[in-house]
């Protein structure tokens, strides 16, 4: 119970602007060139 008054404490905060949402890190995802010119990298 605790627990979700929290969440909806802070739901609340975020979604009235007092408090600014925790900004997600990108997740870096390779193409196939960049791999393909890792490996050739390797391979020397």
């Amino acid at each position: 119970m605790k627990l979700w008054l929290q969440s909806l404490a802070w739901n609340l905060g975020v979604a009235l602007g007092l408090i600014e949402a925790p900004r997600l890190q990108r997740i870096p995802v390779h193409s196939d060139e960049q791999r393909r010119l890792a490996q050739q990298r390797r391979q020397r």
